[in-house]
C-alpha cells in the first residue's frame, strides 16, 4: 500500500493491473471507500486483464458487504457477468448472498448453477476448486433442508461427500440424517 501511495504521490500514473492490486490492498487494510473508488474506476476504464476484472467484482463486493451495502455487493457481483460467461465462484457468492438472507429458493438456483458450470481450462486466473462440486453441494444441502426437502437434502450431502469424504460438515450431516430419516 505504502509502494502505490508513493507512486501516487508522485503523481504517477498506474497501469491497469497496479489499480487492481492498490485497490485490493486498500480492501485488505480495511480503506472500504477508497477501494471501491479505485476498483470502480478500474472497471469504468475496461483496460484491465479479464481475470482481474471479474475478481474486482469480487472485492468490490466484499467492500460493500464491508459497509454494509449487501444491494451494491450484488450488483457488484452481477457485473461480472457483464465480462463474460458466469464463474461458480461468482455463483456461489451470490448464493450466499441470498442464503445469509434466508432466501432459500433463490440461494438454491444459484448453488444448482454453480455446481453446472466447468472448471473453465483456459483461464488463468484464480480457481476456487471447491465452488464447482463440494461447496455448491454442501450449501444445496441446507437450502434444501430448510425448504423441508430432506431426501433432496440428504443427496445433496451424499455428493459433498463425494467431492470430500473427510470433511467434517459431510459427517455431521450423515449422522444428522440418521436421525431425522431414522436410517
Amino acid at each position: 500500500l505504502r509502494i502505490f501511495e508513493k507512486l501516487l504521490s508522485k503523481n504517477k500514473e498506474l497501469s491497469p493491473r497496479e489499480q487492481f492490486y492498490y485497490g485490493r490492498e486498500l480492501f485488505y487494510h480495511g480503506r472500504y471507500q477508497d477501494a471501491i473508488n479505485v476498483l470502480e474506476r478500474f472497471l469504468d476504464e475496461g483496460r484491465g486483464w479479464l481475470e482481474n476484472s471479474i475478481s474486482a467484482c469480487q472485492n468490490l463486493a466484499d467492500c460493500y458487504y464491508a459497509q454494509n451495502k449487501p444491494s451494491q455487493a450484488l450488483l457488484a457481483l452481477l457485473r461480472s457477468f457483464t465480462l463474460g460467461a458466469p464463474r461458480a465462484e461468482i455463483c456461489c457468492e451470490i448464493g450466499r448472498h441470498f442464503l445469509n438472507r434466508q432466501m432459500f429458493p433463490i440461494a438454491a438456483h444459484w448453488y444448482e448453477t454453480a455446481l453446472c458450470l466447468p472448471i473453465p481450462q483456459s483461464s488463468s486466473g484464480f480457481i476456487s476448486p471447491d465452488c464447482y462440486g463440494y461447496l455448491p453441494a454442501i450449501q444445496l444441502c441446507i437450502c434444501y433442508d430448510h425448504m423441508g426437502d430432506l431426501p433432496l437434502s440428504q443427496s445433496y450431502n451424499e455428493l459433498a461427500g463425494h467431492y470430500k469424504p473427510a470433511d467434517a460438515a459431510y459427517l455431521y450431516n450423515c449422522k444428522y440424517f440418521e436421525q431425522k430419516l431414522g436410517k
